[in-house]
This record gives C-alpha cells, structure tokens and sequence, in this order.
C-alpha cells in the first residue's frame, strides 16, 4: 500500500503534484511484490483530488514508460520503472558519465552568477518568475579534448546561502546541490534536442558555429519530487553516445 498520509495537494498544481509524487513512488520502490498502483478511486480519496486529476496524472506517467493502463482499473508498475528503481544511475553527473565513456575526465572554464529567473525556468523548477537563480558553467574534457559543456540552474530558495566557494563548483554538482539544499536526489528526466552550435559554445567546445551538436535538457528531482536543478548540456557527438530505451503504445 502507498502510505498517502499528509499528501493532499493544491488544486492549481494538482496534477504535477500528483505526477510528481506516484513519480517518486514508482522510482523508490523497494517492494518488488508491489506491482501495481492502487485504483484511480482510492488514489484520488486519499490525495483529496478529483478522478479526472488522478487520470490525467497517470496519462503522464504512462507517457515516460514508468506504468502500463491496461484495461479495467488495473495500473501496472512497468518493468523499466522497477529496473530505475534501483537507485539514481549516477552517470548523471558528467564527470563520472566521461569516465564510463572511456576517457579520463576533467573540468575546466567554470563560471557562477545569480540571475532573476525567466519564466520558462519558473515553470521547470516550480518556482515564480524573477526568482534568484544559481547560474553555474562548465566545460568537461575528455583526455584534454573538449566534450561538453554544462549550465546548471539551481534556486536559490534551496541553497542554505549564496556564499559560493567556485572550488567547489569545480567538484560533482550532484555533491554540492545535495550538500548546499540539504536534500537528496532520487532521479531526474531529460530531453534530447538537435540545436545547432551558437557562438558561445563554437569558442568553449572548439567547434564550428552552425553546426550541429546534441542538447539535453536534464531536470533533477528531490526523494519528495520537488524539482532542484536544471541542466542544458551540451555533447561532442564524436566523443559521446547515448543509449535510449523506449516503450510502445498497441492500439488495438
């Protein structure tokens, strides 16, 4: 049984935060006997939402593979959410992404600075438009060649002060948002996006601007699923392969 005790929530943001939670459920699920979620009616009697919200929420879920609707009111727990939910694949940080890749990692051209949030951001990271935000830069090298380039956003709600030592920054960011926002990262979702090199990214990556070059956007999330950062990575495709796993959809 998922505990709902003390989860009721708001209705502007009803369903996010009904997503956000069976999200966190699904991803740290240690009872592997627990294959499915309780039905539509219960789920929304004991979140204090409608049925249409708790449907809506699990049409999301469905989407990012992590449940199966199958026909009745049975709602399964996929086997790609149980295999995730073993625990946050920790190639989410780039150094240790690079390492995997083959190559020895390094970081270079970090830079910091705070700027008002644009309300793209806002939506992201469930904050209000012209909130303080930790903008942080950084260039990863693989064997000294550089590979990527990363833009960390970080609330500043979350950050226990805006006192910043950039020794640290040059370290994992998943160590120092989970050490500055005293809180721990149970995963994240990311989107992959073909964009074409900008002037910025021609000098730091060493390539052609115009050209084109892998973006993703990765959205990182807290074990209560408050969303904590949001990266815009950018990778060499020559040093850089990405394996996906995707579901299917069966129209009958």
């Amino acid at each position: 049984m998922i505990n709902m005790t003390g989860s009721k929530v708001h209705k502007q943001t009803a369903v996010q935060q009904v997503v956000d939670y069976l999200r966190n459920y699904i991803l740290n699920n240690k009872d592997y006997k627990v294959m499915e979620l309780p039905p539509e009616s219960q789920l929304a009697d004991e979140m204090g939402v409608s049925r249409l919200t708790i449907r809506e929420a699990l049409t999301v879920l469905e989407s990012e593979g992590l449940i199966r609707k199958s026909q009745g009111s049975s709602t399964v727990i996929t086997s790609f959410a149980r295999k995730l939910s073993g625990g946050l694949d920790y190639a989410g940080e780039l150094s240790k992404f690079i390492n995997d890749c083959g190559y020895e990692s390094k970081v270079d051209n970090i830079s910091y600075f705070w700027e008002k949030c644009n309300e793209e951001y806002a939506n992201i990271l469930h904050i209000k438009p012209e909130d303080e935000i930790l903008v942080v830069k950084k260039r990863f090298l693989a064997n000294i060649i550089p590979a990527a380039y990363c833009i960390n956003r970080i609330p500043q709600i979350f950050l226990k002060s805006k006192e910043i030592n950039e020794k640290d920054l040059g370290k994992s960011m998943f160590d120092f948002v989970e050490d500055r926002c005293n809180c721990k990262i149970s995963h994240d979702f990311l989107e992959i996006i073909p964009s074409l090199v900008t002037s910025e990214i021609a000098d730091i990556l060493n390539l052609n601007e115009g050209s084109p070059i892998l973006r993703v956007d990765v959205t990182k999330y807290t074990i209560e699923g408050y969303p904590i950062m949001y990266n815009t990575e950018y990778y060499v495709d020559e040093l850089i392969r990405f394996t996906a796993c995707r579901t299917m959809s069966y129209v009958k």
